[in-house]
């Protein structure tokens, strides 16, 4: 007579990903840690709850990584002292077995320990260590990039379920998984390019004006067709643009050289769309230049106040380039409080030339030379 067979529950993780767009591009490095390394004891199975931001879920209903998404109502239900209760009783009902709390924010700490989830892993920030079962210390903004920081969560939460000393050093991607992922056209009659002018943190994050029309007469010069992407409060910098650059600004994608502004004008996921037909992308560091890089897409970031070594766009085709020889950098601030802006010394030519040294490099690689 065969012996009755034992069935196992998997383990449910919940993941709180971060709050911020770019933020939550960069913890992807993570979810691939997690299903791409982790083995449990007694080959117990592993089912993931990735609880994020409605603004962001689109990217991440159809991530074959994910089992379960859970969105995050902020705003929303989720919002303010009675939020942190709703959100707690919300996460109660996943009967989560452990969680990896990616937001540094107490609010995120009292949900989950309210929820009653006995493995709660996160950066002793905030003055929430106490309410963490296993805190982790923080260090300095750019010690480690931020993806590293994501994944250093997740080894510490490995190592308190599975009792290791140590995990295993493995390389972690960030990357996306969209719903009709089609690989960047490399080729086309006309080339199609990005600029993402905007940044929500702030003006210190933001490329001037000037600069920003040089790398535009140089890219409509190439006969680009010239996305100008962002949220309505890029609006006015786009306008700018295209009144310093003395053309007429379309607002429809058509294949042909041109100046496109499409700022305020796309959701989250048409943005993702474009982003994966265009042939090159330059940007602030903010939301979109992790979406870019995460795509794959040539990507070239421009930093002032924050810091690359912390947030630099991470995938196959990015690269940041930052202001020298500024010893106040980086400042972390939203504006500048210095005589001299120092992205005003990051010029046109040099973000141009960047991308076209990606742009050409992805090409040999898309024509298997």
């Amino acid at each position: 007579m065969n012996e009755p067979t034992h069935r196992v529950d998997p383990y449910r993780l919940l993941v709180l990903a971060p709050n911020w767009l770019g933020d939550s591009v960069m913890a992807t490095g993570l979810l691939d840690w997690l299903t791409g390394s982790v083995s449990l004891p007694g080959g117990r199975a592993l089912h993931i709850c990735w609880a994020v931001r409605a603004a962001w879920a689109p990217l991440f209903a159809h991530d074959p990584r994910i089992d379960e998404l859970m969105v995050v109502e902020r705003p929303g239900r989720h919002d303010g002292l009675k939020g942190v209760w709703n959100l707690g009783r919300d996460l109660a009902r996943g009967n989560h077995d452990g969680a990896i709390l990616g937001p540094p924010s107490l609010r995120v700490a009292m949900a989950a320990r309210l929820a009653g989830i006995p493995v709660r892993v996160g950066y002793r920030t905030d003055g929430r260590g106490m309410l963490l079962s296993h805190g982790v210390e923080s260090e300095a903004r750019g010690t480690a990039h931020f993806s590293d920081e994501m994944v250093a969560l997740g080894k510490a939460w490995l190592a308190a379920v599975a009792g290791l000393a140590e995990t295993p050093v493995t390389t972690a991607q960030v990357k996306l998984h969209l719903a009709g992922d089609h690989p960047t056209v490399q080729s086309r009659p006309v080339p199609r390019l990005v600029l993402a002018p905007g940044a929500t943190y702030g003006l210190a994050k933001t490329w001037p004006l000037n600069p920003a029309l040089d790398f535009c007469r140089l890219c409509l010069e190439e006969g680009a067709e010239l996305l100008l992407l962002g949220d309505a409060g890029s609006r006015s910098f786009a306008a700018d643009l295209a009144s310093g650059l003395s053309v007429a600004a379309r607002h429809e994608v058509l294949g042909t050289p041109g100046l496109v502004d499409l700022t305020g004008r796309t959701g989250l996921l048409e943005v993702a769309d474009l982003l994966q037909q265009c042939d090159g992308f330059a940007g602030n560091d903010s939301g979109l230049m992790h979406l870019a890089g995460a795509l794959g897409i040539p990507t070239v970031g421009v930093f002032g106040s924050s810091n690359p070594a912390w947030t630099a766009p991470q995938g196959p085709r990015a690269r940041a380039i930052a202001a020298t020889g500024f010893p106040c950098q980086p400042c972390y601030r939203k504006t500048c409080n210095q005589p001299t802006f120092c992205l005003d010394s990051v010029t046109g030519h040099e973000v141009y030339h960047a991308l076209s040294e990606l742009r050409a490099r992805s090409q040999t690689e898309g024509n298997g030379s």
